[in-house]
């Protein structure tokens, strides 16, 4: 449960997924509804496992948390699992890779969500770390 004391934040809760709350400005209390609470400040992240009652804190870039809203994200330094599991949710699209160690290669990218994925997986290959195959709505990693 989250409720909201006067704020600006975003909420990440997708299934099977950890859930996350990020504050921007004002203040957040979140709880997980067996017994722990705490309240954010500016700039800080909750997650938390569904079901494990477990809230972690950090301190984070609240401008990556919340540029979704303009239709842009920017990405640094992050794992391509990572940046494809929000861009499959963008595109409509599917993901595979043929060798599970290209999940963990980093990149740092802007995406803009009205523009075509093309560009971004050109942008990928010129890396020549990996390569890309679109086959329908699938696209398919491989080194």
């Amino acid at each position: 449960q989250i409720e909201v004391l006067g704020t600006t934040f975003n909420i990440s809760a997708y299934p099977g997924e950890e859930y996350q709350a990020t504050l921007v400005s004002g203040s957040v209390k979140v709880d997980t509804g067996e017994g722990q609470s705490l309240v954010l400040k500016p700039s800080q992240q909750a997650s938390l496992i569904p079901g494990s009652g477990n809230i972690q804190v950090c301190t984070v870039d609240t401008a990556f948390y919340t540029s979704w809203v303009k239709g842009k994200i920017n990405f640094k330094d992050q794992r391509l699992e990572d940046i494809m599991r929000i861009l499959s949710r963008w595109y409509n699209i599917e993901v595979d890779y043929s060798d599970e160690a290209l999940k963990n290669l980093r990149f740092g990218c802007y995406v803009n969500r009205y523009e075509e994925i093309a560009p971004f997986l050109e942008l990928l290959e010129a890396t020549e770390n990996i390569h890309v195959k679109i086959n329908g709505k699938t696209i398919i990693f491989y080194k």
